[in-house]
């Protein structure tokens, strides 16, 4: 298993995370448990804006989109958020 793939991050589910590096793709991730995790540029709700380098150590709270990627891919949307809370209600 790679870079955390479905290690401490569940489908659908929230999570608080920690900007560990920005790269040209989007923001590599870190939940309080170590799980790395990835929000890409079309997830991120302040991209583009320019030089993100100062972004590191911010924290986000995402839903997890697919957990079975390597790394997890992360959503910051809010509306992303609402659509996994109904998802999770009806389970």
């Amino acid at each position: 298993m790679g870079l955390g793939a479905g290690v401490g991050f569940l489908q659908d589910h929230e999570a608080d995370v920690t900007v560990v590096a920005v790269q040209p793709w989007g923001l590599e991730v870190e939940s309080r448990d170590g799980a790395r995790g990835l929000i890409d540029n079309t997830k991120d709700p302040e991209w583009p804006s320019g030089d993100r380098s100062d972004i590191v150590g911010r924290e986000f709270h995402v839903v997890v989109l697919d957990d079975q990627r390597d790394p997890v891919r992360l959503s910051a949307f809010d509306l992303d958020l609402e659509i996994a809370r109904r998802l999770r209600e009806t389970t």
